[in-house]
């Protein structure tokens, strides 16, 4: 299996939410204003952007960190400063909330994702059911990450997923899948809305169908143990009209 260099990020971090020391949670704690932001990898570029319309607006710098949900919250609960979490996954948010990592009463279900295929322009013109078997794609390993879960549901559901694997690259997450095809190490590659939307260099050329696989959906909270006296007001920023725009720009499905 390939792996590219330059996105192994979140496998640090887990190592040093897990080893850092923690962090007093009082009330009192001096803290800067800023607001630090765990997220998935995805959606590094579209909270960027919502980041830099707030701090337009209020003077407030965002930190953001990236990291699988799991990671994420594994982070959390070893006290790793973090005062807005957006995770993935109405089973993350179930465990969150069970093990007292959030603040119940902040819990918002709020954005979808989708999963296309990708390609390069300049690589010329062909779908996924054109090339499958004939051309190599990068798609997420299936037990790593919900990408690949999801993926290997909707390729089944289309009668692709045993030729689409037998000339497949495995990687851990949708950046590394994207690297690749950017690389041209393979010829397609199954990402997120998000990723092709952060990414001008990609051309969408499949859009898998929804009920071919398990809604992806995100959902955004305060730690318990959150610091910034603007967490929960960048929280409702993050759901104004603005800002909902600039995500459904970078991909995202906004939820009722």
């Amino acid at each position: 299996m390939l792996f590219a260099p330059g996105h192994k990020a979140w496998l640090l971090a887990i190592a040093f939410g897990v080893g850092a020391a923690p962090i007093p949670a009082r009330a009192d704690y001096p803290v800067a204003p800023d607001v630090v932001v765990f997220c998935e990898p995805t959606l590094q570029h579209a909270i960027a952007d919502v980041a830099a319309l707030w701090r337009n607006e209020t003077g407030v710098p965002v930190r953001i960190f990236t990291s699988p949900t799991w990671a994420l919250l594994q982070q959390i609960s070893h006290h790793a400063r973090d005062d807005v979490l957006i995770g993935e996954g109405d089973t993350t948010a179930a465990d969150a909330t069970e093990q007292h990592l959030i603040k119940a009463e902040t819990l918002r279900r709020s954005w979808r994702n989708r999963l296309i295929v990708a390609a390069l322009p300049k690589a010329g013109s062909g779908s996924l059911a054109g090339l499958a078997g004939m051309e190599p794609i990068a798609i997420v390993d299936p037990p790593v990450a919900v990408a690949g879960a999801e993926g290997k549901k909707a390729l089944q559901s289309l009668g692709l997923w045993d030729v689409v694997q037998a000339n497949a690259v495995g990687v851990v997450d949708t950046a590394d899948a994207a690297f690749l095809l950017e690389q041209g190490k393979v010829r397609l590659a199954l990402v997120y809305t998000t990723d092709a939307a952060a990414d001008p260099s990609l051309a969408v050329t499949d859009r898998l169908p929804d009920a071919s696989y398990g809604p992806i959906v995100y959902w955004v909270a305060e730690p318990q143990h959150s610091l910034s006296p603007n967490a929960g007001k960048f929280i409702a920023f993050l759901h104004q009209t603005d800002a909902q725009e600039r995500l459904r720009a970078d991909g995202l499905e906004v939820l009722p």
